[in-house]
């Protein structure tokens, strides 16, 4: 992944108080729900899940060669929430 997007969601995490633990807790969250939308030729994944600390978070992840890269994250909303306690 670009240095500078890593950058820029570094800055995104720090100001919406998301760790890069938090993220990675997410995606392997076995109870998460997850959707995936083709944009320009490329997977985007909407996963949403709980961290060990039951925050529920969205994320947007790519794949990637190299692995999947988050592209956006943040908190989960009331309905997305309750979606996935259901």
């Amino acid at each position: 992944m670009r240095l500078a997007l890593r950058i820029v969601l570094r800055r995104i995490y720090a100001q919406r108080g998301i760790r890069r633990d938090d993220v990675n807790e997410v995606l392997n969250d076995p109870r998460r729900i997850e959707t995936t939308e083709v944009r320009k030729g490329t997977e985007h994944h909407a996963v949403t899940g709980s961290t060990r600390n039951g925050r529920v978070l969205f994320i947007i992840w790519v794949d990637h060669p190299d692995g999947r890269f988050p592209v956006h994250a943040r908190r989960a909303g009331r309905k997305l929430a309750k979606e996935y306690f259901r």
